[in-house]
């Protein structure tokens, strides 16, 4: 089993960010900096209602696209796929697996553990 770091993407908060960074004149890369497109790395949705899902670093032994995870929190478990890249130490979490495992977007510092299934 693997702890990281959770946080959220894709989130309401995420596509505002994103949209807004675009209407600005930003690139698609610019505006990713700062929200989420809700499209992960290999075109599938992220947003709420597509399912629980998450990103990962393609550095963890065993990563590959849509390989399904576990993900525990508390006394709370949900099944997810892997739809995006995420950053070395962190695991990103959609807005559906967030509602699973009962936390609230933008999750920030939480504390997780999953493991491949």
């Amino acid at each position: 089993m693997t702890r990281e770091r959770a946080t959220s993407f894709a989130d309401v908060a995420d596509l505002l960010a994103f949209n807004r960074a675009r209407r600005d004149g930003k690139t698609t890369q610019e505006a990713l900096e700062v929200g989420d497109n809700g499209v992960g790395a290999w075109g599938y949705s992220t947003v709420a209602g597509t399912g629980p899902c998450v990103a990962l670093s393609p550095t963890v032994a065993g990563f590959r696209p849509l390989r399904m995870v576990r993900v525990f929190f508390g006394e709370k478990h949900v099944d997810c796929d892997v739809r995006d890249i995420a950053k070395i130490g962190v695991i990103d979490l959609n807005p559906d697996a967030c509602s699973e495992l009962g936390l609230k977007p933008p999750v920030s510092t939480q504390a997780v553990d999953w493991i491949w299934l």
